[in-house]
């Protein structure tokens, strides 16, 4: 098997990546206005007007790229917080109930699970493996007592 239809579709995976990071770094904003000044620039050289295909000047082109930047911005942060608000009020306090269930449930682990002596300390590794097998078989018999409600 030839290792070169991986390498392409790694190439364009690697790619793609870059791609997506530059457009995130960047902002579609940015790209969308640089973009429309080319568009511009062309569609006035096709005319012949060379005065109107002359770049915007940096200041004109940097407020605008920082305006552009502070509405998107803008945006995500009120998409965000609207994002928040409707998990909150779709979850309507389950993840209090969630987190306190977890609580308790930590909580009769600690007080179930008890860590033999030989554990402590810098076991040798014979008495490590033990240690863990031991750690595995007490949460097991811990999940099952939890599950059937004797915990």
């Amino acid at each position: 098997m030839s290792l070169r239809p991986l390498q392409i579709a790694a190439g364009a995976v690697i790619g793609a990546l870059i791609g997506a990071a530059v457009v995130f770094q960047v902002g579609t904003g940015r790209i969308q206005g640089a973009l429309s000044d080319a568009m511009a620039g062309f569609h006035a050289l096709t005319r012949g007007d060379a005065a109107a295909a002359a770049p915007p000047s940096n200041s004109k082109a940097l407020q605008r790229d920082a305006a552009e930047q502070a509405q998107a911005k803008h945006l995500r942060d009120e998409q965000a917080r609207q994002l928040r608000a409707d998990q909150q009020k779709a979850s309507g306090g389950a993840g209090n109930e969630a987190l306190e269930a977890a609580a308790r449930k930590e909580r009769a682990w600690s007080q179930f699970y008890k860590k033999p002596a030989q554990c402590d300390g810098n076991p040798s590794n014979d008495v490590m493996t033990e240690c863990a097998n031991h750690y595995i078989r007490s949460k097991r018999q811990f999940e099952q007592a939890y599950a059937a409600g004797k915990q």
